[in-house]
């Protein structure tokens, strides 16, 4: 008897305990037939929950490559009157600095922050342009003349005395930009002459200055 209840099971039908001798046909009918029933439920289970745990999962947020991560909030590098700003100038021009030169100027992110918002090509509607485009084609001038004036320029020293703008100001709201610069200077030598130092100046609503480009052609 003992033996005959080591090889039995418990199993339930419904709320019903049912004894049943392991190793009899019957025992063995009855557990593949239990197995298949769980196989089946399962995979009904996972079918109709399925769309509810992908409906219910959180979400990553997407990620847009393309923007940036830190926004330029305002001109970086400018100076509190034209003085200081031709000094640093002619101190990059004799020494043949292209760098310094090149930080002087308005950089890509402040043009793509700062300024490409206020041009009129940026608020036509479906103008087909982006602030990329516009940029590699204003770089493209604007480094061809500066390594221009940084090579012709390297060794002689000047003092800029004066300059005047022959092309139009037009008013962004927090900057201005004037255009076609005439800078007069004063040679080593005593003699004056007018150079074409750089394009465009960029002044800000709080007059604080510094160079547009340096295209000047």
């Amino acid at each position: 008897m003992h033996e005959l209840l080591a090889r039995a099971a418990i199993d339930s039908l419904g709320d019903v305990p049912v004894l049943r001798l392991q190793g009899s046909p019957q025992f063995r009918v009855h557990m593949i037939s239990k197995r298949a029933f769980d196989l089946v439920m399962t995979s009904v289970l996972l079918v109709v929950l399925s769309p509810v745990m992908l409906l219910t999962a959180p979400r990553a947020e997407p990620v847009d490559e393309t923007a940036p991560a830190v926004r330029t909030q305002g001109f970086d590098n400018t100076f509190a009157d034209l003085d200081g700003l031709f000094q640093a100038l002619e101190q990059a021009t004799v020494s043949g600095d292209a760098d310094r030169m090149r930080s002087l100027a308005v950089s890509e992110e402040e043009f793509r922050d700062l300024v490409w918002p206020t041009l009129d090509i940026a608020k036509l509607p479906n103008s087909g342009f982006t602030w990329e485009f516009v940029w590699s084609q204003h770089q493209l001038k604007h480094e061809k003349c500066l390594m221009r004036t940084s090579h012709d320029l390297a060794g002689r020293e000047i003092d800029i005395v004066d300059i005047t703008f022959e092309g139009r100001t037009t008013d962004h709201g927090s900057f201005k930009i004037h255009r076609d610069s005439r800078v007069e200077v004063l040679r080593a030598d005593g003699t004056t002459g007018e150079l074409a130092l750089f394009g465009s100046l960029l002044e800000t609503a709080d007059g604080r200055y510094k160079i547009y480009s340096f295209i000047n052609d």
